[in-house]
């Protein structure tokens, strides 16, 4: 079973939505957490994989027209990453690629 865990980016960027959007960024994490817990697919979170490297895979999953989620699986580990709009998510990745 996978373990889920926070990274600061992620809890930093999260404290800086509108409460409309956190419940968005919620239901996705959920969605997510769900699809590794009973291996059913998200609908609608449109998630790419955006690289693999020694780390493990980068995802990303569309949560809202501004809104991307970044996360990593490895073995044992889903690392909610980053949130931010396109931009912000493509700096960010620039940064520990």
């Amino acid at each position: 079973m996978k373990k889920f865990l926070y990274k600061k980016d992620f809890l930093k960027a999260f404290d800086c939505y509108r409460d409309s959007e956190k419940e968005l960024i919620i239901m996705a994490e959920k969605q997510i957490r769900h699809y590794y817990l009973k291996q059913v697919a998200p609908y609608g979170l449109r998630i790419k994989k955006l690289f693999e490297n020694n780390e493990g895979k980068t995802f990303e999953a569309r949560v809202s027209d501004k809104i991307r989620l970044l996360y990593v699986e490895s073995k044992e580990i889903v690392a909610f990453a980053f949130l931010g709009n396109h931009d912000e998510v493509r700096r960010y990745i620039k940064g520990f690629r």
